[in-house]
């Protein structure tokens, strides 16, 4: 192989959105696996070994973010943060008030030195109804509506009784100073969209993760096949080159103890394919794990990959990348979320700073009715509908107006409170710089592993021609008689070794492009993959 780099033709990817943290697209995955023989993952040997599974890297992507486990759980935070946020907004939620009752009273009177409006006689029954409706607006205003009814009748002092009281009004009280442009309840929502903006980020992030997790792991299902491969082609030209030494055995050209060495490195060249064949298995598992895959339906089932391991000469750019990665990295947006909800907590501590200074008012309406009779046992009945008239007509209104003002005379807590936020914010500002800056040094670490990467690559793919090179010459001098085994023997060890250099040339520097992807966050971009949360 020259050092030219193979070029590989990328068909753009169809557009994928993850939608509530399900991926909507126009792709149905098609999963076929024909299972021949035993199922069970503990079989030794299998007599009709299963049918490999044909996979793409962007049928593992799109599989990964349905079914990754880590993935999933991931996509519950923001609905747990919805639901906590469309909890918080209960806070002006109006309550109801109700309360009805029936109560009978007796007294016989005599005389109270502690009170004196206890001196009557009484014995009366009275039925009472109260209504009520009070909340908070997102002004900090507090509000109650109530109303009542009461009607008392039986006989007092010797007289007979019949009475209806009722009444409707309002209450305000509105916070001037302290509360007044935020209050718990108002910092306890705006926090909770600040969560839930971190967690939906979250998501973002893992998603990219997942990606690149895949894409490294296709990689090394990649490069272990092919290295495989190449341990494959080695135990075949061993075994050839020991056939062709036992051929000139027979015809007395060579003597047994001749192929010994040839022998031994056949029997190398096998235990490295065996070790090759285990490495394809656990980078199978590996990438398996990544997809969510049953292990029970598909452990024993090979991965046949479409792709072939090629390297795409990609252009490096420090400064783009940079500024790309540190307006667009998900975990960085998540610190200056977190500043915003470390500000909007110390916003809440230095309004607590005020004094309490709040507006009263209030408005009512009674209504009343009573009779009384001198006629023991005689029927008589107040008028409730005199009651609600004096209501409607406002014939008895009450109404009030002032303030209310608290201080605590030191302020400790407050104070103590507001110096704990300060420091919380600075400290939320310190990560964000320390994120920056490490996000920075990730990118240009991740930028110049690549780099370096494709210079190995290069340099591996000329050793691989070199090595063939010298093989066949040295070959054809073994076969004029003009060299030896070990020479033959040891070349096609180096081949087998430039080759397997080469592969894991490529799958570095694969893996370092996806790292480098990941590090300036244009993974996401690169496979046309968008993220979208509504609500249900």
């Amino acid at each position: 192989m020259n050092d030219r780099l193979e070029a590989a033709t990328v068909r753009p990817p169809e557009r994928t959105r993850v939608r509530s943290g399900a991926i909507r697209g126009g792709l149905t995955l098609l999963l076929a696996v024909a299972v021949l023989g035993s199922k069970w993952p503990g079989a030794l040997a299998q007599e009709n070994p299963p049918e490999a599974r044909p996979i793409t890297l962007e049928e593992c992507i799109r599989t990964a973010l349905l079914r990754n486990r880590a993935l999933q759980i991931q996509r519950l935070n923001p609905e747990i943060a919805r639901d906590t946020l469309s909890g918080s907004r209960g806070y002006y939620d109006p309550v109801f008030i109700g309360d009805a009752r029936r109560e009978s009273s007796s007294d016989s009177g005599g005389f109270d030195p502690t009170d004196y409006s206890r001196d009557a006689i009484y014995d009366a029954e009275s039925e009472t109804a109260r209504l009520g409706l009070a909340g908070v607006l997102p002004t900090g205003m507090s509000y109650a509506f109530s109303g009542s009814y009461a009607n008392s009748y039986g006989i007092r002092n010797f007289l007979d009784f019949d009475s209806y009281n009722l009444y409707a009004g309002v209450a305000i009280q509105q916070p001037l100073l302290k509360n007044f442009w935020i209050d718990q309840g108002r910092m306890t929502i705006r926090v909770n969209k600040k969560n839930l903006e971190i967690t939906e980020l979250g998501v973002a992030y893992l998603t990219m993760d997942v990606i690149n997790q895949v894409q490294q792991a296709y990689c090394e299902l990649l490069a272990a096949r092919d290295h495989l491969a190449v341990q494959e082609r080695l135990v075949a030209m061993r075994s050839n080159f020991q056939a062709g030494l036992e051929r000139q055995v027979e015809v007395g050209m060579l003597t047994p103890p001749d192929t010994h060495l040839a022998r031994s490195q056949h029997a190398t060249a096998q235990a490295e394919a065996a070790t090759a064949r285990n490495l394809v298995t656990l980078s199978e598992n590996a990438l398996r794990t990544l997809l969510g895959d049953a292990w029970t339906d598909s452990a024993d089932v090979p991965l046949a990959p479409r792709e072939r391991l090629t390297a795409v000469t990609a252009l490096f750019d420090l400064s783009a990348s940079w500024d790309h990665g540190l307006r667009q990295r998900p975990d960085l947006a998540q610190l200056r979320a977190d500043l915003e909800r470390a500000d909007i907590d110390l916003k809440y501590r230095r309004n607590q700073l005020f004094p309490s200074l709040d507006l009263v008012a209030g408005y009512g309406r009674r209504g009343a009715s009573t009779i009384q009779s001198t006629n023991i046992g005689a029927r008589i009945a107040a008028s409730s509908s005199d009651a609600f008239d004096q209501i409607s007509g406002g014939d008895n209104p009450s109404d009030m107006i002032g303030v209310i003002f608290t201080m605590p005379l030191m302020r400790q807590t407050e104070r103590a409170n507001y110096r704990v936020g300060k420091h919380l914010k600075a400290q939320a500002e310190l990560l964000v710089k320390q994120k920056e800056e490490l996000v920075m040094r990730e990118i240009s670490d991740a930028l110049n592993t690549a780099r370096s990467g494709l210079e190995r690559l290069r340099a591996a793919g000329r050793a691989v021609e070199f090595a063939r090179t010298a093989l066949t010459a040295e070959e054809r001098k073994l076969a004029g008689g003009k060299s030896t085994l070990f020479f033959v023997l040891q070349l096609q060890r180096d081949l087998a070794t430039a080759e397997s250099t080469e592969i894991r040339a490529k799958a570095d520097y694969n893996k370092a492009v996806s790292q480098l992807q990941f590090a300036d966050a244009t993974l996401l971009e690169a496979h046309q993959i968008a993220i979208e949360f509504v609500e249900p």
